[in-house]
């Protein structure tokens, strides 16, 4: 059996070239048969080299597949197992007889997969390995008469072309106006051979495409193509398509796990077909801040639960500037602080550049290491979300627990499990800062955070705080479809469960606590006034469906208030009965976009109603009992649940408050001009 030759060892003291293994795949000796199960024995050697000054060669993204291995690369002559999927790729990647022999990078193969110490080395180098490459080959797998695959492939490089002249067409707003943008669209797909798109829907539904490491590796690719037998073309043209596919998938369920827009989002980047709803960032090759990718990749899988983490380090902010994202606040509003973190970032991009292996700068947490269990891999990103500057809690608001945690859970309470499929569409935090004081760094202590992780019971989170309310009764979790009737169903079994004797609308002209009338506050708490109404009102007007952060922070307040008073105005009408018989448009529209607002929040979620009188929503988990708070430097008012000796946390929640959610209560609190009193919360 083949025995790796170890890497040359990591240098102390000087520097260490990113050295890994390149693939000589040779020809075969006759001509390839059509069907790999045909394929004579594969020939190569494993050469180490330095990927600064190798000679070219082509890096292969795939899946490894949960099959055993079946067939045998035979290395310097001597035999090394492969994975089907592996052979049948090597099949329709080795050279035919008479060519020259081919380099490939394949991880599989290029790294010692019986050495942790290893892998976690190479893993630092993943993101040069795609990125030195002439090209990314990413095979889905072999052709499916199911899925009609050449069928697919030629609908993609048709709807490619559509993709393209729709973005020229987007920079024309009367062409936006006029409606020749779907018109262009609606000529592209009705043009289609009968079946092309439900093709082209399949082959995105291919295991390939919901692997969390093969993002990686095309989001850095200079050229990628997508391969499948012989059937080839660019893989930024076939992603392109998902302008189409992603608004025309069946189904009438809210669909909260796709993988879908993270490709999209890799097609924005690297074509600058930016869409005006995507999260920019400033760091080169960075597709955005940790938490929004690792969010974004719930839905992907990977084999070592490690992976979920590793794998987005090399295309997130904080892997590739750690300094420059520990500082974000406050190098804003500093000017010597920002050039002494320019110089910093400099010096450490500069060493770790040239020396992975050393992760000069690179926080524990940022740097992989396969020797760690995968609860204190979680454990200990969680702690340094937390710890970083400028100390928000903003990753408590990524828990998504899908049943009551338990004391015998690995995981504390507060860590989300991000392998854990997405349950709920996370609040857009920045909108809201229920525990945060004006300005923005005006409550900031560094004793706060460091008394966090104080306690001698590991796992322990101890924040500071304050009592909101008990919940005193909760809706059954909202479950609907996606048209309209089934979500204005939900939203009014959701007020009979938790208001069963009042009428819905009107409530007899009850008045909620903050004075305004009962029925209205209970629409913008479904609706997560006024962040959902702007969000509802930004898919209203969009035709493909991929909705990026949009914000009511990317808005004037008063322009984003105003939109969700219409929105629920509009709604509560049309229960009542009113505007029947002349449906005005800008009703019809302000209804679609509260409708909107709902299914982006609602869904997998419970409304919840407190003894003080509160309404809002939060967690599938919470339950009649639990305490609602808010905890300093939390955007989000959260959830607990009160044991015999601490809380265990359910999730956040919005609150229907604006002196809560926009943070004057924590002003008064924290400055010492009334309401609640302060307290401490032991959170495991």
């Amino acid at each position: 059996m083949y025995k790796y030759q170890p890497l040359p060892p990591v240098s102390k003291t000087g520097r260490t070239p990113p050295f890994t293994r390149i693939l000589t795949l040779f020809p075969s000796t006759s001509p390839p048969s059509p069907s790999p199960d045909d394929s004579e024995p594969f020939h190569g050697t494993l050469a180490i080299t330095n990927l600064e000054s190798t000679q070219p060669y082509e890096a292969l993204s795939y899946t490894w597949g949960t099959a055993d291995p079946e067939i045998y690369i035979w290395l310097d002559d001597l035999p090394l197992p492969i994975k089907p999927n592996l052979a049948a790729a090597l099949h329709f990647l080795r050279p035919s007889p008479g060519q020259p022999p081919r380099r490939l990078w394949i991880d599989a193969l290029c790294i010692d997969q019986s050495s942790l110490e290893e892998r976690s080395r190479q893993v630092q180098y993943m993101r040069l390995v795609y990125k030195y490459c002439q090209r990314v080959i990413a095979w889905i797998g072999l052709k499916q008469e199911s899925e009609a695959t050449e069928v697919a492939f030629e609908a993609g490089k048709v709807l490619s072309d559509v993709s393209r002249l729709v973005a020229d067409l987007r920079k024309d707003a009367a062409a936006m106006e006029d409606g020749v943008v779907r018109d262009v669209v609606g000529n592209a797909l009705g043009g289609l051979p009968e079946g092309a798109l439900l093709n082209l829907q399949k082959l995105f539904d291919r295991e390939y495409f919901h692997r969390t490491w093969v993002v990686q590796e095309i989001a850095v690719a200079n050229v990628a193509v997508v391969k499948s037998e012989e059937l080839e073309m660019s893989f930024f043209d076939l992603v392109s398509t998902l302008l189409f596919v992603f608004g025309n998938r069946p189904g009438g369920k809210i669909e909260t796990n796709t993988s879908l827009d993270v490709w999209y989002l890799i097609f924005t980047r690297q074509s600058g077909a930016h869409s005006g709803h995507v999260r920019l960032t400033e760091i080169p090759g960075s597709l955005g801040p940790l938490l929004d990718l690792l969010e974004q990749m719930r839905a992907f899988k990977a084999t070592d639960l490690r992976d979920k983490i590793y794998s987005v380090l090399g295309i997130c902010d904080e892997g590739l500037q750690p300094i420059t994202t520990r500082t974000h606040i406050t190098q804003r509003s500093d000017r010597w602080l920002r050039g002494l973190t320019t110089a910093i970032t400099g010096v450490q991009n500069f060493v770790n550049e040239r020396n992975p292996d050393l992760g000069w700068g690179i926080p524990a947490a940022l740097k992989p290491d396969y020797t760690r269990p995968v609860p204190e891999v979680y454990t200990g990103l969680a702690k340094f979300l937390i710890s970083k500057m400028p100390m928000f809690l903003d990753v408590l608001s990524y828990v998504q627990h899908r049943t009551t945690p338990t004391p015998d859970d690995p995981y504390p309470s507060w860590v989300p499990k991000w392998f854990e499929s997405k349950s709920v569409t996370v609040f857009r935090g920045g909108d809201f800062t229920a525990g945060i004081c004006t300005p923005p760094l005006g409550d900031f202590f560094q004793s706060r955070i460091q008394r966090a992780f104080s306690s001698p019971i590991p796992g322990t989170l101890i924040m500071d705080g304050f009592h909101v309310g008990v919940v005193h009764r909760v809706s059954n979790v909202m479950n609907f479809g996606s048209d309209g009737h089934s979500k204005t169903e939900a939203v009014q079994r959701a007020w009979t469960e938790l208001l069963p004797n009042m009428p819905f609308p009107g409530a007899n002209g009850s008045r909620y606590i903050t004075g305004e009338p009962l029925d209205g506050a209970f629409c913008k708490a479904l609706s997560v006034h006024p962040m959902g109404a702007v969000v509802g009102h930004v898919m209203s007007n969009s035709m493909d469906g991929f909705h990026f952060s949009a914000s009511a922070s990317e808005m004037n307040r008063q322009i984003a208030t105003g939109i969700s008073d219409a929105a629920v105005g509009a709604f509560l009408s049309g229960l009542a009965g009113e505007g029947d018989e002349v449906l005005s448009a800008e009703s019809e529209k302000a209804r679609v976009t509260f409708r909107n607002a709902v299914g982006v929040y609602c869904y997998g979620r419970r409304a919840f109603l407190t003894r003080e009188g509160h309404l809002g929503i939060g967690p599938p988990v919470m339950q009649e009992g639990d305490e609602v708070v808010v905890l300093f430097r939390g955007r989000m008012p959260y959830v607990l649940r009160r044991g015999p000796t601490h809380h265990v946390f359910l999730g956040d929640c919005y609150v229907c408050d604006d002196n809560i959610m926009r943070g004057l209560v924590t002003e008064s609190v924290r400055h010492g001009r009334g309401g609640p009193p302060a307290g401490l919360y032991e959170i495991r």
